[in-house]
């Protein structure tokens, strides 16, 4: 926001313009590059700085990158009328009344014939349900090379591993063959590649 509180730059400004008018959650990047015109270096730069500004909050829903507006308070993108203060979106208290949360359905009287959540399948063996534990890679590597190939010997060939969006050296490591994913901290130092 130019000139107020919150400084950012033109490109933090469309990318914030997009967010809000999508109302955040799970956003695609090439949405975000289509609706801005921005490039990939210039979404992910002006993400940071809606972050640093406190404008937006990044999360993970599974491997999806989650949008949160925060710290808006009503106040204007770049000295539009906010919407609370303008008068086409003024609510009364009467009307503010009448739009109260819908009241849950009435309760059911006829029994529920669904099997209960934890249900094991008939002639089954618990243990054969689930997957073994996937293992934490961790320690001490000459390089991120030399770790990306203890993580294939451990965890399969087919493995996907994404530097977080939210911190440096935090890295998303999902396997194939154990069905899930884990989070590793990183940090190069001259003893090697420090993972944790």
């Amino acid at each position: 926001m130019r000139g107020g509180v919150n400084m950012v730059s033109a490109k933090a400004e469309k990318l914030l313009a997009v967010i809000q008018a999508k109302g955040g959650g799970i956003l695609d990047e090439y949405l975000l590059r289509d609706k801005t015109g921005l490039s990939h270096g210039s979404i992910v730069a002006g993400r940071k700085e809606l972050e640093m500004a406190g404008l937006l909050q990044l999360t993970k829903q599974g491997r999806k990158l989650y949008y949160t507006l925060t710290g808006q308070n009503d106040t204007p993108l770049t000295g539009q009328p906010s919407l609370a203060t303008s008068p086409a979106n003024a609510v009364s208290p009467a009307s503010a009344e009448t739009q109260a949360a819908p009241s849950p359905p009435p309760a059911s009287d006829a029994p529920s014939t669904a099997p209960p959540a934890m249900a094991e399948p008939p002639n089954s063996d618990s243990a054969a349900a689930f997957l073994p534990a996937m293992p934490h890679i961790a320690g001490t590597f000459y390089d991120f090379d030399e770790w990306t190939d203890a993580l294939m010997n451990a965890l399969g060939a087919c493995i996907y591993i994404s530097e977080s969006l939210t911190g440096d050296g935090t890295y998303t490591v999902y396997s194939h063959e154990y069905e899930g994913e884990d989070t590793y901290l990183t940090e190069t130092t001259e003893d090697g590649f420090i993972v944790q």
